[in-house]
């Protein structure tokens, strides 16, 4: 009984890599609502990427404005374009407070497609307000790729 054990091949994963650079977002707003004094606002994103991840990303998401000023934002977005030279898809979520025109958060890496298959990852990413509807910022993402 212990053979069919030895021979089945392991899944295991690649040595991990880190991935950094920075991004360039706008935000088109679909809806803004209030409830509880907090203001709910709901936006499609589009995003540039550059460093490692070279490409575009669109999202969708919302942001939840307490009235203190303080926020809570998440979004989830396909990502079209190169990572670390390799090209395909992947689907980033991420989640993110803030204060005012700043913030900070988290994004997962995973769903990727073409020659990006297999690989995930979650890193932190920070960013600040060029405008009203813009953000740019940075991001560290540590990846894997069940190999």
């Amino acid at each position: 009984m212990a053979l069919p054990l030895l021979i089945t091949p392991l899944a295991h994963a690649t040595p991990p890599t880190t991935a950094t650079g920075t991004f360039t977002a706008s935000f088109t707003v679909l809806t803004v609502t209030t409830a509880g004094g907090n203001t709910i606002i709901t936006v499609n994103e589009t995003a540039t990427l550059t460093g490692s991840f070279v490409g575009t990303r669109i999202a969708q998401g919302s942001e939840i404005i307490h009235p203190d000023g303080s926020f809570v934002a998440m979004d989830t977005g396909t990502f079209t374009g190169t990572v670390n030279g390799v090209p395909g898809t992947l689907v980033i979520t991420g989640h993110s407070t803030g204060s005012g025109a700043t913030g900070a958060g988290s994004f997962v890496v995973n769903q990727a497609t073409g020659a990006l298959a297999d690989m995930h990852g979650l890193g932190p990413f920070e960013f600040s307000a060029t405008g009203p509807t813009s953000t740019t910022g940075t991001y560290s993402v540590t990846l894997h790729t069940n190999a």
